[in-house]
């Protein structure tokens, strides 16, 4: 399991993953190479079910095979790390790996209850964790709430939809986002969100993150992961990573005591402090936890 104050991963767990991915992969290959057989020697009115459950499953072949990439890309990163000199420096996050095996430079994974906003997030670097941080502090960004419909948004769009999040984000390059759901259609989890520096990403950096946000539905969000029993989240290094908001759910609860108001305003006031500090939303609400500021 993780270790979570030092960043470390079971390297066994993660080899079970990897190789329950490959044989998931293994046995969607073999059917799908069963019904391709088929095609040519079944009857016509059989040949387009064939077809289609040839393509059903080289789809579902290629979804658990880009789940062993990116996991043994992030086995790597961290081996590479572990054998490194004194392990210098935090061993490598997960999303960064992610980001390295997808060619994806810039992503976060936004996790939410529901009928809430986020509750725990982990991205690929820092100036993604900055970029999302934005969405947290202006209340609006295409992590808040279920994804977009288009899954891409483009500069002119990502200016009038979010006109407080858009001008801010393209400051630090940010100039379009793509976005895919996490989870299932009827439940969904959160998302995956890739923020991109062109004004009009092309279809395969779409295609991609899709790729991606169902690895991690796949294997982080199935129901079937094992749970930590100490802390209860999916055993999966996604977790590892993640930052848990619960600091801003006390937070809250305390400023609405001290200034008696909602908890939609005692939020809004966190965020506000902290955009006029230029800090992060998650610092602000350790500071005001910790009792060193009250937003007096």
């Amino acid at each position: 399991m993780w270790d979570r104050t030092g960043g470390r991963y079971d390297q066994a767990t993660l080899r079970d993953l990897v190789e329950t991915e490959r044989g998931r992969a293994n046995r969607a290959a073999r059917v799908a190479l069963r019904h391709e057989n088929m095609l040519g020697t079944a009857i016509e009115i059989m040949r387009p079910f064939h077809l289609r459950m040839a393509e059903l499953h080289r789809a579902t072949e290629k979804r658990h095979r880009a789940a062993v990439e990116l996991h043994t890309g992030y086995a790597d990163a961290v081996k590479s790390w572990a054998e490194g000199p004194e392990r210098a420096g935090l061993p490598p996050a997960f999303m960064a790996a992610v980001a390295e095996s997808s060619g994806i430079r810039s992503l976060a994974v936004t996790l939410f209850n529901k009928g809430e906003g986020g509750v725990a997030v982990a991205v690929s670097d820092p100036v993604t964790a900055k970029v999302n941080d934005l969405e947290y502090v202006f209340g609006e960004g295409p992590s808040q709430g279920t994804p977009f419909e288009t899954g891409v948004c483009g500069e002119r769009e990502l200016m009038s939809r979010w006109p407080r999040f858009g001008p801010a984000a393209r400051e630090l390059g940010v100039r379009a986002v793509v976005s895919a759901r996490l989870g299932l259609l009827e439940s969904p989890m959160g998302t995956l969100i890739a923020y991109r520096p062109e004004p009009e990403p092309d279809a395969e950096i779409a295609r991609s993150t899709k790729v991606v946000a169902d690895v991690l539905t796949d294997t982080a969000l199935h129901p079937g992961t094992r749970l930590d029993v100490e802390d209860g989240l999916p055993v999966h290094p996604l977790f590892g990573d993640s930052d848990l908001r619960v600091a801003v759910h006390q937070a809250t609860g305390m400023v609405m005591t001290t200034h008696h108001c909602t908890a939609t305003d005692a939020l809004a006031l966190i965020r506000a402090y902290a955009y006029s500090l230029d800090e992060s939303v998650i610092e602000v609400a350790r500071m005001i936890v910790n009792r060193t500021t009250s937003l007096n």
